[in-house]
């Protein structure tokens, strides 16, 4: 009878990954997160004496600039757990291509518990009675199933069989444009499990088939975590479990509209940020004058290179603030402005947002905006200008 076998299913780490929307420092510390999140799931797995891991790819984020010390250092986790065999292959972000960060590396910098698929292979482990099909991406972009071969290949019904690869799943949700892989193709092939690589969140498939997701968050949205797959036996639905504990950041990303009445709301929210967390404010709405101001200041006083915020609020000032904000001929375009918006009188072309076009055409494009919308636009950009962009 053959025994149960468990392993740990992880992919996606994307070491180095450029974080560009963050500053130099911020970027270091995400860098170093995905290198905890990983030697956090070999510590896992050498609590629970799991001997194998296997890694779908994309291990590193970009295979041709990847700098050497980022591999050696991910070689030196891996080698310090020696009683966990790793099974790696590379994905579309670091294909086994001319000048590959793999390359580069000399052999005796990879620990002994380390194997790179560099074909299509089938890697047999007989004391787990276990055989693992392998394919590594050999260039960034294919139209091809990277284990069709598997197919051909003789089934042994007394083993657990494992597919290992790095592709898109043809179905509703996934486009299938690189490395399609059919959604029954774990069942049709005699696998008990198929491991993939590609997507960044945790989806299955189907019963055999799972992504597992990124360790540790790319950018906003990304929800994934290594999974610990046990095969009771060969041709039975395989106990998949995530491992939720190794996440170094938490990211989320709010849409906020502010205004007088909410504005201590969101001052708390944005004064309530935690050091291990990435979040993201979309801001809009409109506040009056001294509110503004105390916006304005709130924001500088709480930026935080892990909290990116994304201002699209504006003033809404009183008729007597905005006719005081201007002089001259800008007084004139305001207090002409502020008539039209009280008459609702038909816009002239000049305060047109749609300008130069036809009129017919501004009538057709304007329908659904009024004419008090429009002017409320202008006067804001004009009281804007005057007051911040100007100075």
């Amino acid at each position: 009878m053959t025994k149960s076998f468990t392993f740990i299913h992880t992919a996606d780490w994307h070491i180095g990954n450029s974080f560009s929307q963050f500053d130099g420092e911020m970027r270091q510390k995400l860098n170093r997160a995905i290198f905890r999140a990983v030697e956090l799931t070999f510590m896992y797995a050498g609590k629970k004496n799991i001997p194998l891991l296997l890694c779908a790819g994309d291990a590193v984020d970009n295979g041709q600039t990847c700098a050497k010390e980022d591999l050696l250092e991910l070689s030196r986790i891996i080698g310090k757990y020696p009683d966990i065999r790793v099974v790696m292959i590379t994905g579309n972000h670091d294909p086994l291509v001319a000048g590959n960060i793999y390359q580069r590396i000399e052999k005796d910098n990879y620990p002994e518990n380390f194997h790179l698929v560099k074909e299509d292979e089938v890697i047999a482990y007989p004391e787990w009675n276990l055989e693992i099909y392998a394919s590594s991406a050999r260039e960034k972009n294919g139209k091809y199933n990277p284990l069709e071969w598997v197919k051909q290949q003789t089934r042994d019904s007394g083993k657990h069989r494992i597919g290992l690869c790095h592709g898109s799943i043809e179905n509703e949700a996934f486009s299938g444009d690189t490395f399609p892989i059919p959604p029954g193709f774990a069942h049709e092939s005699g696998l008990d499990y198929l491991a993939l690589g590609d997507w960044h969140s945790f989806k299955k498939i189907n019963p055999r088939t799972y992504y597992p997701g990124v360790p540790e968050p790319l950018q906003f949205g990304d929800d994934g975590y290594p999974l610990e797959v046990t095969l009771r036996g060969p041709g039975e639905i395989p106990e998949v479990a995530p491992i939720t504990a190794v996440r170094q950041y938490r990211w989320r990303q709010e849409q906020i509209e502010i205004s007088a009445e909410t504005f201590e709301e969101f001052k708390n929210r944005l004064q309530g940020g935690k050091e291990k967390e990435v979040c993201r404010f979309d801001i809009s709405g409109h506040l009056p004058i001294q509110k503004y101001k105390a916006y304005k200041e709130l924001l500088v006083m709480n930026r935080r290179p892990n909290c990116p915020v994304f201002d699209q609020a504006a003033i809404s000032p009183t008729d007597e603030e905005l006719l005081q904000s201007g002089d001259g001929f800008m007084a004139a375009v305001m207090q002409r402005l502020l008539e039209l918006k009280k008459t609702g009188e038909t816009l002239p072309m000049e305060v047109n947002p749609f300008a130069p076009i036809t009129r017919e055409k501004v009538h057709d494009q304007t329908e659904a905006i009024s004419s008090r919308e429009i002017i409320d636009r202008a006067l804001l950009k004009i009281y804007t200008y005057l007051n911040y962009e100007k100075k």
